[in-house]
């Protein structure tokens, strides 16, 4: 009983912290950003996802994020992309090109995968409280449009995450070891559809400033975004819930 307690207070601690993070990104800015750097998962030699999947994670998340490309570009924002053809982008060359960029933010694209079949929905990752503040309107403008589980906001060290010094997510858009989710992923309606509301989250938060970035705790442990899911990586355990969006702290990413 005592280590729930302290657990539940460990939680509650970090979600009030967080609170005043997203209540920090409510203030009202001009065009708070005018670049956005989108980064569709894999290519080339790595398919991404698991062994064993069908559908191959490379080919929709680079279909998502031209799409994406396409309606940012049309309102106004001006892009740049890690990879438009099927080719290997090396992790750190992704981080660069994100570097490179003068006010920005990064936004990645992949689907998911897991041993599991059952597992499904749609989750948006971030690194610190300013990424947090946009993947929570990306999370909550998918959620409010596509019919399927809100697995929330989460945190993780993945690689693109931690090397960017943009505010930056990771959408995983649904996974592609569940065949009802595979299935649509296949369709160009329902990665149309995901590509308007991630740009929808994109274009309301462009209205908004970021917070100050926040000091952080580093402890446990979470597996790389390597999308094998073997990688084990240090991690800064975030984990804030805004007031409409989950928020699940996890100490093994099994998706």
């Amino acid at each position: 009983m005592h280590g729930i307690f302290i657990l539940f207070r460990q939680t509650l601690v970090t979600a009030v912290a967080f609170a005043f993070a997203v209540t920090a990104g409510q203030v009202r800015a001009e065009n708070s950003f005018s670049t956005v750097v989108i980064d569709p998962g894999h290519g080339g030699s790595d398919p991404g996802g698991i062994p064993g999947q069908i559908v191959p994670e490379k080919t929709v998340a680079l279909d998502t994020a031209l799409r994406l490309q396409k309606l940012l570009q049309r309102a106004g924002l001006r892009t740049v992309i890690t990879r438009s053809t099927d080719i290997f982008v090396p992790l750190s060359v992704r981080s660069a090109i994100a570097g490179a960029e003068r006010d920005a933010i990064f936004v990645s694209i992949h689907y998911n995968a897991s041993p599991r079949s059952s597992a499904h929905g749609i989750e948006t990752y971030s690194e610190n409280n300013r990424g947090a503040v946009l993947a929570a309107r990306i999370q909550q403008e998918i959620i409010d449009r596509v019919s399927t589980e809100n697995r929330g906001i989460r945190s993780a060290e993945y690689y693109v995450l931690r090397k960017c010094r943009l505010p930056a997510v990771l959408v995983e858009c649904g996974f592609l070891t569940n065949p009802t989710e595979a299935q649509l992923a296949l369709t160009t309606a329902y990665r149309e559809q995901i590509a308007e509301q991630i740009a929808a989250g994109i274009i309301e938060q462009r209205q908004f400033a970021f917070p100050p970035l926040a000091p952080t705790h580093r402890s446990g442990r979470l597996v790389h975004k390597n999308k094998k899911h073997r990688k084990i990586v240090d991690l800064e355990r975030f984990g804030h819930p805004p007031p409409t969006i989950r928020i699940v702290r996890i100490a093994e990413h099994q998706g």
